[in-house]
């Protein structure tokens, strides 16, 4: 298989569950004897972990900035990706080479259909043996779903951070976030630094008393508001990067110096090749990318959208999980929506997403397509309006070609 031909069978390997949210197993044994089989390369392995329920891919982006900075090489595993499989293993600013992909697959492709491996499952293993080969000073691995029972809590990090708790994947995480918290602090280790990105005065027991059992001292990140130079430009960036900071001064074996921090944090795209995160496409009109796809995110979207001028119109399709069309409650009214459903089996339906739009009296117009919903927007714009496409990965996939 070439490149191309290996990602489309990958692709066709169920996530870890079906479209409907069905068949979904978290369990850590068939990724532990993949790792055996592979030699487990995580072995020597410098190794950050980072879960929670925002801002995971961007603590990960930041920490590596800052590492670069000081001059050691960074490998980031993070997920999901946006347009090209490569994005979700990189060596500093570099892609993963597509020769190692395609060699891997075909190299295991028996063992891989005999057991049964999920896609995540296979990335992971994919981004662990890329990094023996490349040996990077750091691996910084970014949680797929929860913590206690996800593929990549077999690693044994120098830390780990859990940067925030929120309300996303209620079917398999919990209904409540005293639940959720419980699954997020799974990736405690024995003896290992954990850093609490926010505090929360109704969760922090469940995190003090796991880290407590297991001697593991826990840190909560400093979250002093302070405005950093930086060319991340989502407001919602301060925390993250505080939370990065916070992690990076825990480590007991790395010294870090202010001045150097600072030129990460100024650095981080430039760095990392970070997209997605209120990524500005274009102006006049403000075109702005970013892949808030739960309560929460969408929420420190509206927040910075009522500092811009001019009409918003927001591109908006999400996926089916369980109590999604909420997020349409927090929406402004005074916005224009383009409603659309992403190109994946587990899209939420465009007639259910309009119907609860209409009943909510949002001024909203709906589109099969991504596509379509952002060339109408488009249209509709003045050069003073601004388009801002969320609510999943999926619907800034959709726009691969767009970006102008």
């Amino acid at each position: 298989m070439n490149y191309k031909e290996t990602i489309d069978w990958l692709e066709n390997i169920p996530t870890s569950f079906d479209s409907n949210y069905n068949n979904y197993e978290l369990k850590l044994n068939s990724i532990k004897s993949f790792l055996d089989f592979l030699g487990n390369p995580q072995d020597n392995l410098k190794i950050i972990h980072v879960g929670g329920t925002n801002g995971k891919g961007s603590t990960c982006h930041i920490i590596s900035s800052i590492l670069q900075e000081h001059g050691f090489s960074t490998g980031i595993f993070s997920s999901p990706h946006i347009y090209d499989f490569k994005e979700r293993i990189k060596i500093n600013s570099n892609y993963i080479n597509e020769n190692f992909i395609v060699d891997f697959v075909n190299d295991n492709y028996e063992y891989i259909l005999k057991n049964d491996l999920s896609f995540f499952e296979i990335s992971f293993a994919i981004s662990l043996c890329y990094f023996r080969l490349k040996k990077p000073e750091y691996s910084i691995i970014e949680v797929g779903l929860g913590g206690r029972l996800d593929a990549t809590n077999i690693i044994k990090p120098l830390i780990s951070i859990i940067t925030n708790i929120g309300f996303d994947h209620k079917k398999f995480l919990g209904d409540n976030l005293v639940d959720i918290a419980k699954e997020k602090a799974g990736i405690i280790k024995i003896e290992t630094p954990i850093v609490i990105g926010e505090s929360n005065n109704q969760l922090n027991k469940v995190f003090e008393d796991l880290a407590s059992k297991l001697n593991s001292k826990l840190y909560y990140a400093n979250q002093k508001k302070k405005r950093y130079k930086t060319d991340l430009k989502g407001l919602y960036q301060s925390k993250n990067i505080n939370t990065a900071i916070t992690a990076l001064q825990k480590i007991s074996s790395l010294e870090i110096k202010e001045v150097i921090i600072l030129r990460g944090i100024k650095n981080v795209i430039k760095n990392t090749k970070l997209i997605g995160r209120w990524q500005i496409i274009k102006k006049k009109p403000n075109i702005i990318f970013d892949v808030a796809h739960n309560l929460n995110s969408l929420e420190l979207i509206f927040q910075q959208l009522k500092n811009i001028d001019g009409e918003i119109r927001v591109v908006f399709g999400t996926l089916n999980k369980k109590d999604q069309l909420k997020c349409l409650e927090i929406f402004p009214k005074s916005y224009k929506y383009y409603l659309c459903s992403p190109n994946v089996k587990r899209a939420l339906n465009l007639d259910i997403l309009k119907n609860h739009a209409d009943k909510l009296s949002l001024n909203n117009q709906s589109f099969k397509t991504v596509k379509q919903a952002f060339d109408k927007a488009l249209k509709d714009s003045s050069q003073l309006d601004t388009i801002i496409v969320t609510g999943s990965f999926f619907v800034v996939s959709d726009l691969k070609n767009n970006l102008f």
